[in-house]
């Protein structure tokens, strides 16, 4: 099927500033408010004159009823500077191509380049580099762009400089890295923000059936498997959070960055206000560990109260004081669990038995190199190694930690 390719072609500095100026337009659209907007009114305070202010309202955003939604999109630009992240999920928006329904409003208003990722750029898992070469591209707009040649090649031009933008194009090898597992969580919130304004279900079942039915993993550059697996845990946070209605509860959603490797270790949530540390607490103290499913039998951890401790002690070690940055305006830490969980210490997954540690200090602190003693109200570092800094350091605790937990710890590892 061919597909119209509206103002796409147009000039909207797409060749180096593109999506900075999406980031510009919404912020000054919306009037770095949290709040719905007319149509009219986003047109008319974005910055963008005559119908380059369309750009972002057909493409990249979502229209209800004559105003413009807020979502994840909207949130990211209102509350963070520009960023390759907030690049990428745009180029994510484009593809999602879920830009609302009402007067004046394509419903899939670049239905090619939702096509083109999940037909041609992904493959085997990963995006695939060669796609976005000519020789490919170029077949693929005149099969499904109706344009004349000058038209399609402008098209073609602007959608892989997005690319370019996104720091996805070129690549050196012949797969193309996406990137996704540190905009995950921000890209399937929107994917989710837009299900449901669009009149979707907003149960966790019907939320984590998009990755099948709209081939998310796709649009991600990811593997199947893996987004499956993020998707298991972000949706109980989307969920908690208040799915849209999160925008409306605090000052900042919390839905702050996410960095994560492949055992999907780091999550950022923010904190109700009102509650303090002790809210997770209560939920399921005396649970250890769950069955993730039947056929994997895997230890499933709460890491939602992981994530609400490390943010906490702000990505701060406990032990040597690092906050190890791993990007731009990400940071790195680890929740080391004092008692160990499962078998054969069946320690609980709660944040009275955590410690926020570096990489480095969490491994010497599991293989018993370091280790907590109680002196008096204080508690403090045991290191073997010879003329360790650390050895005798008292650590400043603002969480609640079971005396019981380091006690069992610290004998424990002094029988190795």
């Amino acid at each position: 099927m061919k597909y119209p390719p509206g103002s796409f072609s147009k000039n909207f500095a797409w060749h180096g500033t593109g999506l900075l100026k999406l980031h510009t337009a919404i912020c000054r659209g919306f009037q770095n408010r949290l709040e719905p907007v007319e149509r009219q009114s986003f047109r008319n305070d974005s910055g963008l004159d005559g119908s380059l202010s369309l750009i972002p309202i057909n493409f990249f955003l979502h229209n209800h009823n004559g105003r413009m939604s807020v979502d994840e999109l909207v949130f990211r630009a209102i509350e963070y500077p520009h960023s390759t992240h907030f690049d990428r999920l745009g180029l994510f928006s484009l593809h999602l191509n879920k830009a609302g329904s009402g007067d004046h409003v394509v419903e899939c208003p670049i239905m090619w380049a939702n096509e083109f990722v999940r037909e041609c750029l992904w493959s085997n898992g990963t995006w695939q580099s060669s796609a976005l070469q000519d020789g490919t591209l170029d077949p693929f707009f005149e099969d499904r762009v109706d344009a004349k040649s000058e038209a399609r090649l402008k098209c073609r031009s602007n959608y892989r400089h997005l690319f370019e933008l996104c720091k996805f194009w070129p690549s050196s090898t012949s797969l193309i890295n996406s990137g996704a597992e540190q905009w995950i969580m921000p890209a399937l919130f929107l994917a989710w923000d837009r299900h449901i304004l669009n009149g979707g279900l907003d149960d966790e079942m019907s939320l984590l059936k998009l990755i099948d039915s709209d081939e998310l993993y796709k649009l991600l550059g990811a593997n199947r498997e893996y987004v499956i697996m993020c998707a298991d845990n972000l949706v109980e946070i989307y969920i908690d959070v208040g799915r849209l209605a999160r925008f409306q509860k605090t000052k900042k959603p919390p839905t702050s960055e996410i960095w994560m490797d492949t055992a999907f270790q780091q999550e950022f949530i923010e904190l109700p206000e009102e509650s303090g540390l002790g809210w997770l607490e209560q939920q399921g103290v005396d649970e250890a560990v769950e069955r993730r499913s039947a056929e994997r039998q895997e230890l499933k951890r709460d890491r939602k109260k992981a994530a609400v401790l490390k943010q906490h002690y702000d990505n701060t070690c406990m032990f040597c004081g690092t906050r190890l940055q791993i990007t731009y305006d990400g940071y790195y830490s680890e929740a080391a669990h004092i008692k160990g969980l499962g078998e054969p210490h069946n320690g609980p997954d709660k944040i009275s038995n955590m410690l926020v540690l570096c990489p480095n200090h969490h491994l010497q602190f599991d293989r018993g190199v370091l280790r907590l003693y109680k002196e008096g109200a204080s508690y403090r570092i045991k290191s073997k190694i010879k003329g360790d800094p650390l050895h005798g350091k008292a650590i400043a605790l603002t969480h609640p930690v079971d005396e019981d937990f380091i006690k069992y710890h610290h004998d424990w590892v002094g029988q190795m």
